[in-house]
């Protein structure tokens, strides 16, 4: 699936059109929706809240490059369950600083309306984790994120709705073996 998302949001920046300015300034507020649950063989993700805001600047004529600054809030419930049967659990909040670089392209419908697929990295540096139960800190949570993303934008106006797949290159846990996050995500900005 990564590899069919990256393969159409290559495609679709390429065919797109001529864009209607230089250079592109957005706001963004998102949230993901997690589609791994089961981060390593005894830590279970329940609940997952995830607000993010962030700005961009983009730059190009018929593909824009992006890079931006923004700030991600995860609220998550872990369930841990011991080989003894013990059970845990406790509320983790972390924070990180967001920084994407996108690929992105713009295929105008309208004057006033457009898709803008697009594709990049996200690099998340960790700032925080709270104090937990469960022994969760900077030193046994992966602290430097990359992740892929693709997806899209429609463009009504100056607002944007969009909808987006992000996978981590890293494993959650920097101490356990386990699966790696990803996530899908729904956007609302706005842009000028």
């Amino acid at each position: 699936m990564r590899k069919t998302l990256i393969i159409a949001g290559i495609i679709l920046a390429a065919l797109s059109m001529q864009a209607q300015n230089w250079y592109q300034i957005g706001l963004r507020v998102s949230t993901q929706i997690p589609l791994v649950r089961e981060y390593s063989d005894v830590d279970y993700l329940s609940t997952l809240r995830t607000p993010h805001v962030g700005v961009y600047f983009r730059a190009g004529k018929y593909v824009y490059g992006e890079v931006g600054i923004g700030y991600q809030y995860f609220r998550s419930r872990f369930d841990v369950t011991l080989s003894d049967g013990t059970e845990f659990s406790d509320m983790i909040q972390t924070h990180y600083l967001v920084l994407p670089f996108k690929a992105v392209g713009e295929v105008p419908i309208t004057k006033k309306i457009a898709f803008l697929p697009y594709v990049g990295v996200l690099y998340q540096p960790l700032l925080k984790v709270s104090e937990n139960v469960l022994g969760y800190d900077k030193t046994n949570i992966e602290n430097q994120w990359a992740l892929l993303t693709a997806g899209f934008d429609f463009r009504l106006g100056f607002i944007t709705l969009g909808v987006d797949y992000r996978y981590s290159f890293q494993n959650y846990f920097t101490n356990k073996e386990g699966r790696k996050p990803q996530y899908i995500g729904i956007s609302l900005g706005v842009i000028f």
